[in-house]
């Protein structure tokens, strides 16, 4: 079986143990109905995000997560082979743990909570990676606009994955550092090439994006800082540069306690520099300052580099991981380096000709691996690499099923809040379901986040209802009723009246009432004062 077949296998394989729970399950979300049912094609477009409407065109506007999961793995399936392609990595041990992480990463996880727009998400990664190969591996000028095109279309699916785009640059070029057939010369070249890829894949974007708001009547969402790019001056970039170092951090290193991820991830990183030490040794780069200074330059650049947008829009806040799938690859580099090292070194160290056809490759190097005695004591680095590299794999579909299974457990629990509102505004003299509701606050939930994970918060926060047309969305969506909202007016009038000031809050008896008409149900406080009167001189 050849590399690229082994590499798809292992995605579906892995992918459907990590993700099977999500993909046959339903999970009550907001953005659901939000997106599919009320927020439409304007509020996306507005986003900038121009052909993620074109998803539903060909598969309706419905949640199908067994469709949609079979989708992205065979997406990702493809990213990790282009992946695998352009590093050149053969190992069959180093294959499945490159899927692994692409597959089971908890940025993933996060995306999957979003369901419905998944598949968008993973087709705009898999041009995101497609852009870096074409740019790299195809020579010319024309593998450096077709690199451009299709990082324009990845923008146009969803803007986060360019971060994707430049840190596998950013490896490659690392990659050339170390590798004595590349001169600086070559590396500028490749540098150039990559610089104008990115501004034409850019380019096309913006101007695309232009035309479509023009023709279409859109323009820029206050949303996540879009309609504010360009940041706040000196100080700005600065917060901006301070932002990026923090998020890293904030991914890797997420809780003020010891655990598990924590160190895991600690040691991979000490584990990465240790490598580059060894590189750097066994390949005499010390007698070449200027690679050495250029690669030490790179390693500070790749927070910035994952947090591009904090640079692009001074609102944009990285408060869901399903914006950092940049940060999942960092894990790749350490296995990037030891792929070359050990290639190398198993072939400087045994008299067996080294196969000039690369599907044998992989073969060439098992071979040599088992018939070098020495080949475990002088490699005892790369192996503690491999299982590291393994444990924290294995951990991310941990990950995943716990971040599920609290998904589950609050959809339950959502599920039957839902159904004793309706049910209670159904005995409730004089109920009539044409009737329009006036949901006051929320039945906030604290959120159940996964012990040492990353705070996945599309994973978690997303299941709760914060607004009263999120409330009144559901209860159409997921148990067939068809309510109104009341308009704010209404609200106004309503909180103003002796009756609703002698509600009291859910699952009181008095928490659900017909008032001028409309059925009440207050929940909470959270929020009602904006619908009292404002005494003179309040906003």
């Amino acid at each position: 079986m050849t590399r690229e077949k082994r590499v798809f296998l292992y995605t579906i394989i892995i992918g459907f143990l990590t993700h099977a729970f999500r993909m046959t399950n339903t999970m009550i979300c907001s953005d659901t109905t939000n997106y599919l049912k009320s927020i439409g094609v304007t509020w996306v477009i507005s986003l900038g995000r121009i052909l993620l409407p074109g998803v539903e065109k060909i598969r309706g506007t419905v949640e199908l997560p067994f469709l949609i999961g079979v989708i992205c793995l065979v997406l990702i399936g493809c990213v990790a082979v282009f992946f695998v392609r352009l590093f050149d990595i053969q190992e069959n041990i180093f294959l499945v743990i490159v899927v692994w992480i692409l597959v089971a990463n908890p940025v993933v996880t996060s995306i999957f909570a979003y369901m419905y727009t998944a598949d968008g998400y993973m087709i705009s990664l898999l041009f995101s990676v497609l852009a870096a190969y074409l740019c790299l591996k195809k020579k010319g000028l024309a593998g450096t606009l077709l690199g451009g095109l299709c990082l324009a279309v990845s923008l146009g699916f969803y803007q986060a994955f360019i971060s994707v785009t430049i840190i596998i640059m950013l490896f490659f070029l690392f990659r050339m550092l170390y590798t004595s057939e590349y001169d600086i010369k070559d590396i500028g070249k490749m540098a150039g090439r990559c610089l104008l890829s990115g501004v034409t894949g850019v380019a096309i974007y913006v101007v695309g994006t232009l035309i479509v708001w023009k023709v279409g009547g859109h323009q820029a969402a206050g949303y996540m800082g879009i309609d504010s790019a360009g940041g706040t001056g000196i100080h700005g970039l600065l917060q901006a540069v301070v932002d990026c170092y923090v998020d890293f951090a904030r991914f890797y290193i997420v809780r003020w306690e010891l655990n598990r991820y924590n160190a895991m991830n600690v040691l991979m990183f000490i584990l990465t520099l240790i490598t580059w030490l060894v590189l750097v040794t066994k390949r005499k780069l010390w007698r070449m300052p200027a690679r050495v200074a250029l690669m030490a330059f790179l390693f500070p650049l790749m927070p910035i580099i994952c947090h591009i947008f904090e640079f692009a829009s001074a609102g944009v806040s990285y408060t869901s991981t399903s914006m950092e799938y940049s940060l999942a690859l960092i894990y790749l580099l350490l296995l990037i380096m030891w792929s070359d090292m050990r290639l190398s070194v198993s072939t400087q160290n045994t008299n067996i000709e080294k196969p000039e056809d690369s599907k044998d490759a992989a073969d060439f190097v098992e071979r040599v691996r088992w018939t070098d005695l020495q080949y475990w004591k002088r490699h005892y680095l790369s192996m503690l690499s491999v299982v590291l590299l393994l444990c924290i794999s294995f951990h991310f579909t941990v990950i995943a099923n716990r971040s599920y299974y609290n998904m589950n457990n609050a959809n339950t629990k959502m599920e039957m809040l839902l159904n004793r509102l309706v049910m209670r505004m159904e005995m409730t003299e004089g109920y009539h379901e044409d009737m329009a509701v006036a949901i006051y606050g929320s039945c906030y939930q604290t959120p159940e986040y996964v012990p040492a994970a990353p705070m996945m918060s599309g994973v978690v926060s997303n299941i709760f209802l914060t607004q009263d047309n999120e409330y009144i969305s559901m209860m159409n969506h997921y148990l067939s009723t068809s309510y109104r909202r009341a308009d704010f007016e209404t609200m106004c009038q309503i909180a103003a009246t002796e009756e609703f000031a002698m509600m009291e809050s859910w699952p009181s008896e008095s928490s659900i009432k017909i008032i001028n008409e409309t059925m009440v149900l207050y929940l909470s406080d959270t929020d009602v004062d904006r619908y009292l009167p404002q005494e003179e001189g309040e906003e």
